[in-house]
C-alpha cells in the first residue's frame, strides 16, 4: 500500500480516503476541508501499511471507496478511527451475497486488458464526462498486469473476511451501482445494525467531496454564517432559546455545590448566559466561541476566546467546577475526544451541562443534503460519558416549528445560521415541500466521577 498526502499542513485532524482499486491520488485532489490534513491510501498490490502517521492526529475521518472498504477495514487500528464511511464497498469484496460475485470478480482479473480496463472505468461512472475527467488516458498493457495481481491479492487477503472489525458510521450504496451490486451491500451492512445505510441514486462513483463537507462541518463558513446572523438571531432561534430555558432549569434543579470557575462553549448572544447568570456567580468564566461574542457581566473575571473549542480544550491548563454548552457541540467533529477533555478540565466532583441535537434533527432537510450531519444517539453519547462521568440526566424533547411558506423557512434558516454547515445545501429543488422544521434537542446533565 502507498500513502500520499495531498494535503498536510500540521492540522491536528486527518481526512483518510482508501481508494478504489486502479485509481491514484489525482483523483481525490478536490477532497478539502479547512482545518484537516487530507491523505489517500492506495495500490493495494502490497498489504502492508505503516500507521505510524496516526501518531499525529487527534481526530481521523475514514472515507473508504469500492476495494478500498475491505482493505481499510482489514489494516486499520479501529481505535484510532473517529469516524468510518463506507461508499459504494463492503468488507467481503469477493462474496455471493455480501460483495461481488466471485466469477465476476476473477473474470475481470482474468481477462484484463487496456480496453477491458476501460470498459470498466466507464462502468464505475456516471456519465461520460465524469469518465474522461478522471480516466483521459488509456492505461498500458504492463500496468493491466499489475492491476489484475492487485485484484487477486486482494481477494486472496480478504476471503474470509465477512464482519466489519471498524466502528463504520455510514455506508452508501448507490442503486446505480454496476461494480458492487445494491442488493449485496445492502445485506452486508445490515449484519452491522449500528452502520446507519444511506442509499442514493448514484453510479459506483459518489462525489466523495460531497459527502466530506456534508459529515465535515466547514467551521470558518459556520462563522460567517452566524455572524451574518447575528442581528436576527435572537428574534429567529425560537427552537435554541427553549432549548437553553430547558437546559437552565435542568442546571437549576441538579448542579449543586460551589461554582467558582465556568467554562461556557458556544455562548453566542448568550441565550442560555443570561438564564444561567440569575442564579449562578461564579469567579471566573472562560467563553469559547468560533466568533467574537460578548461582553457577558456575570463575573469578576470574564476571559473570551475565539477558537474552535474542539482545540482550545485540548490545550487547555485551567480546572473548571461547570461547562455548559447549549446548541453548538453538534458541529464538533469527535465528541467521544471532547468529553474525555471535559473530564479532563473539570475537578474531580464538577459538572457538565450540554444541549446539542439527536438523531432526525431537522430530518425535512435531508433530501436536500447530499450527506447530513452526525448526530449520535442517547444511547452513544451516554456509553462515550459513562467511561468518566455520573450521567445525572440524559434527554430529548420535540420541536416543531411550522411556517406559511418555503420561503418562510429558508428565511429562518438564514436568520438563525442553523444551515452553517457546508452540507446544509437549502436551495434544492423547489419541488419538495418544505414548510416545517423538527428541532430534536438532547439534553445532558452529568458530574465527574471523584
Amino acid at each position: 500500500m502507498i500513502l500520499t498526502f495531498l494535503k498536510k499542513e500540521n492540522n491536528k485532524r486527518l481526512i483518510l480516503i482508501f481508494a478504489g482499486w486502479s485509481t491514484g491520488p489525482d483523483m481525490y485532489s478536490g477532497i478539502d476541508m479547512p482545518g484537516w490534513d487530507t491523505a489517500v491510501v492506495w495500490n493495494y498490490l502490497d498489504e502492508g501499511l505503516d500507521t505510524g502517521f496516526f501518531d499525529e492526529y487527534c481526530t481521523v475521518y475514514l472515507v473508504a471507496w469500492s476495494l478500498g472498504v475491505a482493505e481499510a477495514d482489514r489494516v486499520l487500528p479501529p481505535d484510532r478511527i473517529t469516524a468510518a464511511f463506507a461508499i459504494n464497498g463492503t468488507v467481503s469484496p469477493v462474496n455471493a451475497r455480501l460483495g461481488i460475485p466471485a466469477e465476476i470478480y476473477h473474470g475481470t482479473a482474468d481477462n484484463l486488458s487496456p480496453l477491458n480496463l476501460q470498459k470498466f472505468r466507464r462502468r464505475m461512472m456516471p456519465d461520460n464526462e465524469r469518465f474522461k475527467q478522471f480516466f483521459p488516458e488509456h492505461a498500458t498493457e504492463e500496468a493491466c498486469d499489475m492491476l489484475a495481481q492487485e485484484l487477486r491479492a486482494i481477494a486472496a487477503r480478504n476471503a474470509d473476511h465477512s464482519k466489519p472489525r471498524l466502528a463504520w458510521t455510514r455506508a452508501y450504496i448507490g442503486s446505480e451501482d454496476r461494480i458492487f451490486p445494491p442488493a449485496n451491500m445492502n445485506r452486508a451492512w445490515q449484519i452491522d445494525p449500528e452502520v446507519v445505510i444511506v442509499n442514493t441514486s448514484d453510479a459506483h462513483y459518489i462525489d466523495l467531496q460531497a459527502i466530506v463537507a456534508g459529515v465535515i462541518p466547514d467551521l470558518d463558513k459556520v462563522s460567517r454564517r452566524f455572524g451574518r446572523a447575528w442581528d436576527t438571531y435572537e428574534s429567529q432561534a425560537i427552537p435554541q432559546l427553549m432549548a437553553a430555558l430547558h437546559l437552565d432549569r435542568l442546571i437549576c434543579d441538579n448542579v449543586k455545590g460551589e461554582i467558582a470557575d465556568m467554562l461556557e462553549i458556544g455562548p453566542g448572544t448568550g441565550l442560555l448566559t443570561r438564564q444561567y447568570a440569575r442564579h449562578l456567580n461564579p469567579r471566573s468564566i472562560d467563553f469559547v466561541d468560533i466568533t467574537e461574542t460578548g461582553p457577558f457581566d456575570i463575573a469578576s473575571e470574564c476571559r473570551y476566546h475565539v477558537m474552535d473549542a474542539e482545540l482550545w480544550i485540548r490545550q487547555c491548563e485551567r480546572r473548571y467546577d461547570l461547562i455548559v454548552s447549549a446548541s453548538a457541540i453538534q458541529w464538533f467533529s469527535d465528541l467521544r475526544g471532547f468529553f474525555s477533555e471535559c473530564a479532563r478540565v473539570l475537578r474531580p466532583g464538577g459538572w457538565l451541562a450540554i444541549s446539542t441535537f439527536a438523531p432526525g434533527n431537522l430530518e425535512e432537510l435531508d433530501a436536500l443534503r447530499p450527506s447530513p450531519l452526525i448526530y449520535p444517539s442517547a444511547a452513544n453519547l451516554g456509553q462515550w460519558l459513562g467511561q468518566d462521568f455520573e450521567i445525572i440526566c440524559l434527554e430529548q424533547n420535540e420541536i416543531r416549528m411550522e411556517f406559511e411558506s418555503r420561503r418562510q423557512l429558508l428565511l429562518h434558516l438564514k436568520h438563525t445560521g442553523v444551515g452553517g454547515s457546508a452540507s446544509s445545501s437549502t436551495g434544492g429543488s423547489s419541488v419538495i415541500p418544505l414548510t416545517a422544521l423538527t428541532y430534536r434537542p438532547l439534553y445532558i446533565v452529568a458530574r465527574r466521577k471523584f
